[in-house]
């Protein structure tokens, strides 16, 4: 029998086309609202390292640490978060390629209202990290990095935007308006070298944010009847 050495290690190769790239935000819950990973990736990893990311903002907290934004890197992947204000936004990157992915199936059936106002909470705290991102573009202090997450962030907008369009709420956002942001707004390296235009990107936004809250406001004063009377149940979807 040989001698066990504990300082030698097998160095195990890493298949670098199962490297899972994409984002995927959660709400306070650990639950997924949306996602851009590729399908193979299991999502209950993502709702594994979902959870792990909101604890570590939550202990930050207990400490009198707030965190905004956390940075783990291992041998072939970088993970980004930032804090949404209880849930968090997640960024897996290869660190030596990026491989092509397609959005994950998103489940579009709420079983209650106050699962609905969790994710459209989330979806809220997306558009403002929209915003961090247009004012890293008019300072000038982004990253290539910025600017793939920043792509990554309008394609979770683009799927929440379709989930409150297919849940026919009343008063939901139009898509056309979402749509025609983006189109203003490609990458954060044209908003930098067209800097004249991040004034009307953001005056589209802001609209949009205030219509966005005003639907929240309607949704939590329809939980707020529903809970006084049960049997109400909730009667603000319906067709447009």
């Amino acid at each position: 029998m040989g001698i066990l050495n504990p300082f030698v290690r097998t160095v195990i190769p890493i298949e670098a086309q199962r490297i899972p790239s994409g984002c995927f935000a959660v709400h306070r819950d650990g639950g997924i609202v949306c996602s851009t990973l590729p399908q193979w990736f299991p999502v209950q990893s993502a709702v594994e390292i979902g959870r792990a990311v909101i604890e570590a903002f939550r202990l930050g907290i207990e400490m009198n640490a707030a965190i905004n934004d956390i940075s783990v890197r291992y041998t072939g992947m970088t993970i980004s978060a930032r804090d949404l204000r209880g849930g968090a936004l997640i960024f897996l990157i290869p660190n030596e390629s990026r491989i092509s992915r397609k959005p994950v199936p998103t489940n579009m059936n709420y079983k209650n209202l106050e699962d609905f106002i969790l994710h459209l909470e989330t979806h809220i705290e997306c558009w403002k990290q929209f915003n961090s991102y247009v004012t890293l573009a008019r300072d000038k202090k982004f990253t290539a990095e910025d600017d793939a997450q920043f792509l990554d962030l309008k394609s979770l907008i683009t799927q929440g935007t379709e989930i409150i369009h297919a849940s026919e709420v009343k008063g939901g956002l139009r898509k056309e308006d979402v749509l025609s942001l983006f189109a203003s707004a490609p990458s954060l390296r044209y908003l930098a070298e067209m800097s004249d235009t991040i004034p009307a990107v953001e005056s589209q936004w802001h609209r949009i944010y205030l219509h966005l809250q005003s639907l929240l406001g309607q949704l939590k004063v329809q939980q707020n009847k529903a809970a006084e009377k049960p049997s109400a149940g909730w009667s603000l979807f319906g067709k447009r």
